[in-house]
């Protein structure tokens, strides 16, 4: 089974029509990790899952973070394939059924890129363009992978647990480069898509967030750095 986790904060506009779109093309769970959106978001989450029998909904007391959210619902997911999507529609859902595929093929981790070839991305200004990039070049010492810091992927469960990775671990969002830098995995495969950029609602990133990818790839490669030289102390 795939269960797939939905971090949201203010996403009222998009997460019925999005949980909608996934019902469509697989028989997954869905766990819908909600923020206290103020704007009545885990109202509709609890909702939907009285209608749903697949859908579950996790509340926190306030916004702590994308990648804490993804984190605890990983963690509350029951599949033995568990991904992460937008709830902006940024991620289509129409890939779903592909990726499935790549896991059927032996895939331990598979990631929506949007730099492999054929990926690409619409509608973003230049800055965040560039500063996607960036992020993808000091990713580069830690994994081959183009897209490394893809805020759509799914993974086996037990890659993940094996990391035994908590909530408070980590406080950026890219929790793809956590997982592909610190788990034991033999198969990783990138799908391209084209990412679009929201419809409705706004983006939740802030200069926070870009801090704390920064000390996030201090810390990875610190922690590379140590498994390195272990067998030689």
């Amino acid at each position: 089974m795939i269960s797939i986790v939905i971090p949201t904060y203010n996403e009222k506009d998009n997460i019925e029509n999005l949980v909608n779109e996934i019902r469509k093309r697989a028989q997954a769970e869905i766990v819908i990790v909600d923020d206290n959106s103020p704007d009545g978001t885990g109202k509709i989450a609890d909702r939907l899952s009285k209608k749903y029998k697949n859908l579950r909904v996790l509340h926190r007391t306030s916004k702590s973070g994308l990648g804490s959210a993804i984190i605890e619902g990983f963690k509350m997911a029951r599949g033995d394939i568990i991904g992460v999507m937008d709830a902006d529609f940024s991620h289509p859902p129409s890939l779903i059924k592909k990726i499935s595929k790549e896991f059927d093929k032996g895939a331990d981790i598979v990631l929506g890129s949007r730099y492999a070839k054929g990926g690409r991305i619409v509608n973003w200004p230049l800055k965040r363009k560039l500063t996607s990039r960036f992020a993808v070049l000091l990713a580069r010492p830690l994994t081959g992978a183009k897209d490394p810091v893809t805020g759509f992927f799914f993974v086996r469960k037990g890659v993940f647990d094996d990391i035994r990775i908590e909530s408070g671990e980590t406080k950026s969002w890219k929790v793809s480069l956590e997982i592909i830098a610190r788990g034991q995995y033999k198969k990783l495969v990138e799908v391209p898509y084209t990412f679009v950029n929201r419809k409705a609602g706004k983006s939740k990133i802030s200069s926070r967030e870009y801090k704390n990818y920064m000390s996030q790839i201090i810390s990875l490669m610190a922690f590379k750095m140590k498994k390195k030289l272990k067998p030689n102390l």
